[in-house]
């Protein structure tokens, strides 16, 4: 565990697999995404956290109030082949960064996404990747996260 301030930062083991799930749904309805309550997507979401808690390629960082998780942030790392800007061949994308409305405005997210940078930083991880919503861009940007100088494509089927 991990604490900023009064915020008490911890580690996601397995048994909290649905809070993710859950924290995953949030973060897709407040985007706007379809089928976002679809148990298609949230069975495999919860078949994955569930599996990849216990590995060493991905984790997640959560705030508890009570007897809730209210907040989390998740980091998995790819590795591929070391280049003069990604020495170790290691970069990492953070995703999931949610807090529940009700405890928003107390630096849950910031908390949680600063643990799991950390944990990056400790894997050896060169960089790390991120998509924003506008809400969430000037946390990031607060953290240092900057625009890249590659214009990110994707084809999608």
């Amino acid at each position: 565990m991990t604490g900023t301030g009064a915020v008490v930062v911890r580690r996601a083991r397995r048994q909290d697999a649905p809070a993710l799930v859950l924290l995953r749904v949030e973060l897709m309805r407040a985007m706007g995404e379809e089928d976002v309550h679809d148990p298609a997507w949230q069975e495999r979401a919860l078949a994955w956290f569930d599996s990849a808690l216990d590995g060493d390629v991905a984790a997640a960082f959560l705030v508890d109030d009570g007897d809730q998780v209210v907040a989390g942030a998740l980091m998995t790392i790819g590795r591929g082949a070391p280049s003069a800007r990604n020495p170790h061949g290691t970069t990492a994308h953070l995703s999931n960064v949610c807090t529940l409305p009700r405890a928003r405005g107390r630096g849950l997210a910031r908390a949680c996404v600063e643990a799991a940078i950390a944990w990056a930083r400790d894997a050896d991880v060169d960089s790390v990747s991120l998509h924003a919503t506008p809400e969430g861009e000037a946390l990031y940007r607060s953290l240092g996260f900057a625009d890249t100088t590659y214009t990110e494509l994707r084809l999608r089927w």
